[in-house]
């Protein structure tokens, strides 16, 4: 949690009474919410070097346009100064805060079939596609405010270094990611970590939040990361319901309604997905550590297995039904 001085900066620059203030979670960054004029807020404290602000500052201005082309994203609260960021200084370190509005509904869940079903995962794939749609278009208000680039490196621990056989198969796919064109219809700001726990749904809706992570990358990029996670997470509910060809096929035609994406891009989508996968295990992963389900990630990584039963070569399969 953040210090008292640094919550007494945010109230007056975002003039909301301290007495509404609650403190939700911490991880890469300090997580608040607050009330004010009868809407709640969420209040993030974000450690970075201050120049960093100017990447934050690019984050709210897409998070702007997103909203005012008809995407549900938790609009950024301008602070008193009109700011779409603002910095201090606290004990030596650099913070940079922002707040959002609340956005409505309530998170997913695999064993309520009203928030775990085909047509969420549609409504998942087309909100993702029109903001691809969108972001073609995009152009930053300010110059200097510019989000990241994708590099190969981002998301992955250096653990993965320690592994020899997954370490080779990490260096010849980012060397295969790295040399991908790079155009309007491919390429763009992404949010790039859009899973299941970054929207809420509301009725049939989905509104998004947590653009922490967004920066420049492919849109096929986009959709390996968003159809990894909620296979990891909901391939199957506590009743045994395998949710696999659904996801993945609802969430592509969902996302082809809004914005085309060619073949070729759409059959990059399971290396991306693997990519991700490496990620994962890069988050996890301890040399020392021989238990069986370490080993068995490792040989999943190795045979080109996602999870157990589901290889990437039955994922083509499961993109062509969602092309036609």
């Amino acid at each position: 949690m953040v210090s008292d001085n640094l919550l007494g900066f945010a109230s007056k620059n975002y003039n909301f009474n301290r007495s509404t203030l609650y403190f939700i979670s911490e991880s890469t960054n300090q997580i608040y919410m607050f009330n004010k004029d009868n809407k709640g807020y969420i209040l993030r404290f974000s450690q970075r070097p201050a120049e960093h602000i100017h990447q934050i500052r690019a984050e709210m201005d897409w998070l702007y346009y997103l909203s005012r082309n008809g995407i549900n994203v938790s609009l950024p609260l301008k602070a008193k100064n009109g700011e779409l960021a603002v910095s201090t200084q606290d004990n030596g370190e650099n913070w940079v805060i922002t707040s959002f509005e609340m956005v409505s509904g309530t998170f997913w869940d695999k064993n309520d079939p009203k928030r775990w079903n085909e047509k969420i995962f549609f409504n998942w794939g087309k909100v993702m596609g029109d903001m691809h749609r969108l972001t073609k278009d995009y152009i930053p208000a300010n110059k200097d405010d510019t989000r990241g680039i994708f590099n190969g490196r981002f998301s992955l621990m250096d653990s993965v270094k320690l592994c020899p056989s997954v370490n080779k198969i990490t260096e010849e796919l980012i060397s295969e990611m790295m040399a991908l064109p790079k155009d309007r219809d491919s390429y763009g700001l992404i949010h790039n970590d859009m899973h299941p726990w970054n929207f809420y749904i509301d009725g049939e809706k989905i509104n998004v939040f947590d653009f922490d992570d967004s920066l420049y990358g492919w849109f096929a990029l986009d959709i390996g990361i968003a159809l990894y996670h909620g296979l990891w997470w909901g391939r199957k509910n506590d009743a045994g319901n395998d949710f696999t060809n659904a996801i993945v096929e609802n969430f592509l035609k969902g996302y082809l309604s809004s914005n085309q994406l060619s073949d070729f891009w759409l059959t990059k989508t399971p290396m991306f997905m693997k990519f991700r996968q490496i990620c994962k295990f890069s988050w996890f992963y301890n040399p020392e550590n021989e238990d069986e389900h370490q080993k068995e990630r490792i040989y999943n990584i190795e045979n080109d297995i996602l999870f157990t039963g589901c290889g990437l070569k039955s994922l083509y399969g499961i993109i062509e039904n969602a092309k036609n």
